[in-house]
């Protein structure tokens, strides 16, 4: 369920005003159109509010207020909330489809891995998926850094994956022209602008799939973590790369024996993950699910999944339509 915006939490200023829009637009809701394409005006609200109040103050902060306050009208503060959907919160969570199967896993990283990945990291144009995921392993010896169960074909009793935090498909059309070109464009913009780095400096191309952007996971945190179920946030007392770990209903942590408090640790060398690329995965996932856009994006995939014939009257035709703003 999604959660109603809380009193102006700015004093007044540029961003007060910013977030008397939201909670205007979100009060007039139940009476404003909805847009073929978009969510309906309560979560274009909340989306916009709970993003403008959660991000980090910088850059990103500061040109969502922007646009928040040039907007003319609510058609186009619900346009506003549309792009950020489609090029922020989509550019984490995972398209439906079948669970993914577990990786190709070698018996046990060697010394000959870890050569490989540091041969990668030298020309990161020879840096894939295989090279990062051995790398991984060995960094976190061969165990899913949330839960600490051991892979496998370890001795263990569950497949732990690779994980990308900054998804992999974000590369997917950024040297192709058109359409698929922007919105690459578009998510990488989006990216960078709460982040406060040139996230694409960092990630374009195979460097994806550097270390600092990898976890190893057991398959069920895995899901969770691509679904924008399950999330970390750091932990400010404590010391550098111990997190708190949040999850959007009671019992997932439960069901997957996940602690509050995870501490990343390696005696290799290898770096561990990037706080920043975290911190823009759990804003996304709170940012969904508190808006109501997290339900909006299932209920589009399930709907399509259940309408395999389109009706001829028309009248799947907003499921279509919201289909492709989500592709």
């Amino acid at each position: 369920m999604s959660i109603p915006l809380p009193p102006n939490p700015f004093p007044p200023s540029a961003f007060h005003a910013a977030y008397q829009r939201c909670l205007a637009l979100e009060a007039e809701a139940p009476y404003v159109e909805v847009l073929q394409a978009c969510p309906a005006p309560i979560v274009c609200a909340r989306l916009l509010g709970h993003l403008l109040r959660l991000a980090p103050a910088g850059n990103g902060q500061s040109q969502l207020q922007r646009e928040i306050a040039i907007a003319v009208d609510n058609v186009e503060l619900m346009r506003l909330a549309g792009n950020y959907l489609n090029h922020f919160i989509r550019a984490f969570k995972r398209s439906s489809g079948p669970t993914p199967q577990p990786s190709e896993h070698p018996s046990r990283p060697s010394s000959e891995d870890a050569r490989q990945y540091s041969l990668a990291l030298m020309n990161e144009s020879t840096l894939d998926h295989r090279t990062a995921r051995a790398a991984a392993k060995r960094r976190d010896n061969n165990r899913c850094m949330l839960t600490g169960d051991r892979d496998y074909q370890d001795g263990g009793v569950v497949w732990v994956d690779c994980v990308h935090i900054i998804p992999e498909s974000t590369n997917r059309n950024i040297r192709e022209e058109g359409k698929k070109q922007s919105h690459s464009a578009s998510v990488w913009t989006i990216l960078s602008m709460f982040a406060d780095i040139n996230i694409l400096e960092e990630l374009a191309g195979n460097r994806i799939h550097r270390l600092e952007n990898i976890m190893s996971m057991e398959q069920g945190c895995h899901t969770a973590f691509d679904e924008l179920v399950l999330w970390l946030k750091p932990v400010e007392v404590r010391s550098l790369d111990t997190y708190h770990t949040h999850a959007s209903r009671p019992g997932v942590k439960e069901k997957r024996n996940i602690p509050d408090i995870v501490t990343f640790s390696t005696t290799t060398g290898f770096r561990l993950p990037n706080p920043t690329y975290l911190a823009l995965h759990a804003l996304c996932c709170e940012v969904a699910w508190m808006s109501g856009a997290a339900e909006y994006i299932m209920d589009i995939e399930r709907r399509m999944d259940q309408t395999r014939v389109l009706a001829e009257d028309g009248s799947t035709a907003d499921i279509l339509s919201s289909a492709l703003a989500l592709v």
